[in-house]
């Protein structure tokens, strides 16, 4: 419990000074001029040392921003989220060389939105020398990565009490953009990965168009996943999925081709064998991982004139041919490996053509009358 001293130095001067012990707690000490106040911090501090509280508020005041950011660098992202390595290992470098400096307790909500608006607003340059501006989706995925980095801090490593993100607000993401590729644009593409320095590219188109994988479903490919069922189809077995659930995709048409013809090139170059093991798109430089397709891809992007596209929309471009195709919104769902038909239901206005041809058959087998009978009918004009 807290004890309070009254102390008076060689000149007369008046001190309270306050020790609070408490097991399983270090001793604190704390010294002030009225015993008011020193009866309060004493309040106060065995509050806060109840409520666990207290101590990591001592951290708070000595670690910086850089230390927690190098700690969860080196004990979390690295050995436990290896494939998140290329894509958030940049995102705690640029946290670190905003806030790096500061005082865990000195990172303060208004000190993150700051920061937050900055990431809408500033552009940034692409490995191809471009200066793009940060999409609200982009900078959304930037402020998820820094609350989890303070989750880490205050539940498990207990530098904090709280975290500051929690009020932070977090920018609108529309997510009703449906950017597909029309039939023009999908052959010039075509045209020009087929013409592409990277020898995959057109495989990898192929495969994402034809099936509505994901970019790291394709990426992470290797042959063991790939089933050949016969001269026109094989199946492909995915292991890790973001919904964490495998699932088969089919393979058909000029994405079976394509890939038919990678395995038997791999085949030519092993001896007439296939190793299982093997990445379907693999590095030249790197072993075992995936060769790197975002030069290539943005290279053949610019030549086939084609703007505002990203690699997902291959994704959204094949769920929006099959709604054209009169697929329903259970078959789109199935096909992508999405959980919810919430996430399909963007894609519902391209089949109305194929809602109303469902609605002519309709009206000729079960009313007995064709559109324009009915129509005829309906004017009284029969």
């Amino acid at each position: 419990m807290a004890s309070i001293r009254k102390r008076i130095n060689s000149k007369g001067k008046v001190s309270y000074h306050v020790q609070i012990r408490i097991s399983g707690h270090p001793p604190l000490t704390q010294t002030f001029d009225k015993k008011t106040d020193a009866e309060n911090w004493a309040k106060k501090a065995e509050s806060e040392i109840n409520d666990g509280r207290l101590l990591p508020q001592k951290v708070a005041q000595k670690r910086l921003m850089s230390e927690l950011i190098e700690e969860y660098r080196t004990n979390v992202l690295i050995p436990l989220k290896p494939k998140r390595v290329r894509d958030q290992g940049p995102q705690l470098t640029w946290w670190k060389e905003k806030l790096g400096r500061y005082n865990l307790q000195d990172v303060s909500p208004a000190l993150i939105g700051k920061c937050r608006d900055e990431l809408l607003s500033q552009p940034f340059v692409t490995p191809t020398g471009k200066e793009k501006k940060r999409t609200p989706a982009t900078v959304l995925r930037y402020m998820a990565l820094l609350s989890h980095v303070f989750n880490v801090a205050v539940k498990e490593w207990e530098w904090l009490a709280e975290s500051p993100m929690s009020r932070v607000k977090k920018p609108k993401v529309s997510n009703n953009r449906i950017r597909y590729l029309s039939a023009d644009e999908l052959e010039r593409l075509r045209t020009q990965a087929a013409r592409s320095e990277n020898p995959y590219l057109l495989t990898v188109l192929e495969v994402a168009v034809g099936t509505g994988m994901r970019y790291s479903e394709i990426m992470t490919l290797r042959w063991r996943n790939v089933l050949f069922e016969g001269d026109t189809t094989a199946l492909v077995l995915l292991e890790q999925t973001k919904n964490s659930e495998p699932r088969g995709v089919p393979l058909a048409g000029k994405a079976f081709e394509t890939v038919r013809a990678l395995r038997d090139a791999h085949k030519k170059a092993n001896h007439g064998k296939v190793n299982t093991a093997a990445l379907l798109f693999p590095s030249t430089r790197t072993k075992d991982r995936p060769v790197q397709m975002r030069k290539s891809w943005e290279t053949a992007l610019e030549r086939a004139g084609i703007e505002h596209f990203r690699f997902h929309d291959l994704r959204h471009t094949t769920a929006s041919y099959l709604a054209m195709e009169g697929a329903t919104a259970p078959e789109i769902a199935e096909v992508l490996g999405h959980k919810d038909l919430q996430m399909v239901k963007r894609y519902a206005h391209l089949s109305k053509a194929h809602i109303s041809k469902v609605l002519e058959k309709m009206l000729q087998s079960r009313l007995g009358a064709a559109p324009a009978q009915q129509k005829e009918a309906d004017d009284g004009t029969a």
